[in-house]
């Protein structure tokens, strides 16, 4: 018996620590930009040439990240202080939008178009657009020692 107590204890520590780095890692995301990455950065272009070529493999794998965006959207997006509306969209709804966004933006991004059809199905506004920070001015520290080598 007391073996199975040990078990118990390390699995709550185990838990305990999970939800304290979740904590540390919702933290550190408010304050940084977010990176996409995975099928969403996968052009219009690629999806239409897999609906010809029939890769369904592709095409699956892409609608998985689009329904992860889309959770992902549910869970966090915000209309001023209160959650945004959940977007629902069945496989059987958004291929067809993915479709027909591709066709007429074909050198977009999927992720593009997935938040587009997001926002259409009531979801939250977002700008996809990265945020550019001004060049810090360009300084000479030293002016006096122009030419010179130290060593």
């Amino acid at each position: 018996m007391p073996i199975h107590r040990h078990h118990s204890s390390s699995a709550l520590r185990c838990i305990a620590l999970a939800l304290i780095l979740g904590a540390a890692g919702t933290a550190l995301a408010q304050t940084r930009d977010a990176k996409i990455g995975g099928m969403g950065i996968r052009k219009c272009t690629e999806w239409q040439q897999w609906k010809e070529t029939k890769n369904n493999e592709n095409r699956a794998m892409a609608i998985e990240w689009a329904q992860g965006f889309i959770s992902g959207h549910n869970i966090f997006a915000r209309k001023g202080s209160e959650a945004a509306s959940s977007v629902v969209a069945d496989v059987k709804v958004l291929i067809p939008l993915l479709d027909a966004y591709c066709q007429k933006n074909p050198g977009d991004r999927l992720i593009s178009g997935v938040a587009e059809i997001t926002q259409s199905l009531g979801g939250a506004r977002f700008d996809l657009a990265p945020k550019v920070t001004p060049a810090p001015p360009a300084t000479n520290p030293r002016p006096e020692n122009k030419g010179k080598v130290e060593l």
